[in-house]
C-alpha cells in the first residue's frame, strides 16, 4: 500500500521534472545548457516508463522520439556552429583559451556520444586537440533503476504493524 502510494508520487515528480527541463531546453539559448536538458527530460521520461509502464502507454514513447529528433538538431545546427565558434575565439584570444577549450570539451562530450561518426566532429576534434584540448568524458544521467530498489511487497505494512507493536509494548509498560 505505501509503496504503491511512494512509487505514484515518485511517478508524479518525474514526469514534471522532465516537462519543467523540456521547456527549460525551448526557452534556452545556450547549445550547453539545452543538451542537458533534453537529456535529463529523456531519462526521466524513461524512469516514469520504468515506475509504471501501464500508466505511461505510447505517450512516453511518442516524446522520447521528439527528443531524439531535437538533440539531433540542436547538435547539428546550433553546437557544431558552437563549437567552431569556440574553437576560433581559442585562436584569436590565447589568454581566455582555457575557457574556450573547456566549454568545447563538453560539447564535445555530447557530439562524440550521440555523432560519433561524423566527419565534421571528427575534424573539429582534431583542431580541438592541437590546441591542447581535453575533453571531459561523457556523464549520462543516472537512471532511476540504479537509486531506487523496489522493496520486497509488504515490507511496509510489516514496518508499520512491528512498529504499532513496539509502541504498544512501550504504552503497556509506561501505564504499568
Amino acid at each position: 500500500m505505501f509503496r504503491r502510494w511512494a512509487e505514484g508520487r515518485m511517478y508524479r515528480n518525474t514526469v514534471q521534472i522532465a516537462v519543467s527541463e523540456l521547456r527549460r531546453a525551448a526557452r534556452t539559448s545556450n547549445v550547453l545548457e539545452k543538451l542537458r536538458s533534453l537529456e535529463v527530460a529523456e531519462q526521466k521520461f524513461k524512469d516514469a516508463l520504468w515506475l509504471r509502464p501501464e500508466a505511461s502507454g505510447d505517450r512516453f514513447a511518442t516524446g522520447l522520439e521528439e527528443i531524439e529528433r531535437s538533440r539531433h538538431r540542436t547538435l547539428v545546427k546550433q553546437a557544431v556552429p558552437a563549437v567552431e565558434r569556440l574553437l576560433d575565439a581559442a585562436e584569436e584570444r590565447p589568454a581566455e583559451r582555457d575557457d574556450m577549450l573547456r566549454a568545447a570539451g563538453e560539447l564535445f562530450s555530447f557530439l562524440d556520444h550521440y555523432l560519433p561518426e561524423d566527419d565534421r566532429v571528427d575534424a573539429l576534434e582534431a583542431r580541438f586537440r592541437q590546441l591542447g584540448g581535453k575533453r571531459p568524458p561523457y556523464r549520462p544521467v543516472t537512471p532511476l533503476s540504479e537509486i531506487y530498489h523496489r522493496p520486497a511487497a509488504g515490507t511496509g505494512c510489516a514496518a508499520l504493524i512491528g512498529g504499532l507493536l513496539i509502541l504498544g509494548f512501550l504504552v503497556f509498560a509506561i501505564a504499568r
